[in-house]
């Protein structure tokens, strides 16, 4: 294989839709020297209000070759070789005739989840059965939490009122079911694949909006899907490999979580106490600190390190339902412990994730990263666009951020996080 896989990066800042669309198809394609055989595509959700998504994606497929397989969803914001930005769209453009792509869809993936993820796999291990490449990549995209709204109180991530937290409780379950609201279940999904492709190096990223977590779309060629998983499998030749790292530490702050709702999504009691009031007294936070003003400036700083199947997952508080912690993952009762991190830590975090590839002379990259990296970090996101961008020099690479994110090796099993740098990056061995 010659040395130069065929791979661009697209941007675009225009506001309106299907401008955009055109827009950041043209300015990824024209860097190819043939036809895309691979288009993976983000966006961040103001062109909800602005001519709307299939508005955005005909004007992508005013510009992009018929047939060409398109995936992708709407994000939090992204980073590229261009910077770091919260409204717009960028898009990865691979054209090598070295490379074999299949694409599997599921829907329902907050009804049925592992019903999803099966139909994923399923398309993804017929493809590559057809494959004569050794090396087999899937990229997993899940629609992320939507929060659901709570009759005369709108959407809230800290429900104050007793009555309210124990309908939301009694309704959490349903509502996944009937309406599709609440956590994404990427976590479940995304077990669930590793368990159908265990063979396989994978990726996690989630969709998203703009932090209000009210809705989310996944693109799939030509259509917006709501509620669904995309998985995308790449065989080929090439040198790849994928890793998580997270500038969380550890601090002394620990507790033991004594009752679970049945669904294992609700911490109920800490330390056999109600557990937001139990979380305050640890912290040394007065009862009713954390409220909508306060949370995005202070419950971000302290994650929690909880069990799921006995492995570490470190995890963001997202909701807070009156004495309740609203979970993003499925976890287990038992000892846990407060994170901690920093800018600083985050910084780090990106360097030992990219020296884990030293092995590598990159070609392209995909990193999936939580969103509140972005509010953690706030302009020194800038820090962290010049170390990838150091490693990677003219070659093209993109970052989503999302809420909800992992990777998968037979080598390092599953890791599934918030706060984490995720990263896949293809080349050459040097």
């Amino acid at each position: 294989m010659d040395k130069n896989i065929d791979a661009a990066v697209g941007m675009t800042r225009k506001w309106d839709a299907r401008e955009a669309g055109r827009e950041v198809a043209r300015d990824a394609i024209k860097q190819l020297k043939s036809p895309p055989n691979f288009f993976v595509l983000f966006s961040t959700i103001h062109y909800k209000e602005h001519g709307g998504f299939e508005e955005f994606l005909n004007g992508v497929w005013d510009v992009l070759p018929k047939r060409t397989p398109l995936v992708g969803g709407t994000v939090a914001g992204f980073m590229n070789n261009f910077g770091s930005f919260t409204r717009g769209a960028t898009a990865l453009a691979i054209s090598d005739t070295n490379i074999d792509i299949f694409i599997g869809s599921g829907k329902n993936s907050k009804r049925s989840p592992k019903r999803a993820a099966r139909k994923c796999a399923d398309t993804i291990k017929n493809g590559f059965k057809k494959s004569g490449y050794r090396n087999k990549f899937v990229l997993n995209l899940v629609s992320g939490p939507e929060t659901m709204k709570i009759p005369g109180q709108g959407y809230k991530k800290v429900v104050d009122s007793g009555f309210m937290s124990r309908f939301v409780s009694l309704a959490f379950g349903m509502s996944q079911y009937l309406i599709q609201k609440g956590p994404g279940r990427e976590d479940e999904l995304f077990e669930e694949i590793v368990k159908e492709l265990p063979d396989c190096k994978m990726m996690l990223g989630t969709t998203m909006d703009d932090y209000k977590w009210i809705d989310n779309y996944q693109f799939l060629n030509d259509q917006v899907l709501t509620n669904s998983v995309l998985s995308v499998g790449l065989a080929t030749d090439y040198k790849f490999d994928v890793c998580t790292t997270h500038g969380m530490r550890e601090t002394d702050i620990k507790f033991k979580i004594t009752k679970l709702s049945r669904d294992g999504h609700i911490i109920q009691k800490i330390n056999n106490k109600p557990a937001l009031h139990e979380l305050q007294r640890l912290l040394n936070w007065p009862d009713g600190f954390i409220n909508e003003k306060t949370m995005a400036h202070t419950i971000l700083y302290y994650p929690i390190s909880l069990k799921r199947h006995g492995r570490q997952v470190p995890a963001v508080m997202p909701t807070f339902l009156k004495d309740s912690i609203l979970t993003p993952c499925i976890v287990d009762t038992g000892d846990v412990s407060i994170l901690t991190v920093s800018g600083k830590n985050l910084v780090q975090a990106v360097r030992d994730n990219l020296s884990y590839f030293k092995n590598i002379e990159p070609e392209f990259g995909l990193f999936s990263s939580c969103m509140t990296i972005l509010q953690t970090l706030g302009n020194n996101i800038n820090i962290v666009h010049q170390e990838i961008s150091n490693y990677f020099k003219e070659k093209p690479f993109v970052m989503f951020f999302c809420a909800g994110e992992g990777t998968y090796s037979p080598e390092n099993k599953i890791t599934y996080a918030n706060m984490s740098f995720n990263t896949t990056i293809f080349g050459y061995q040097n």
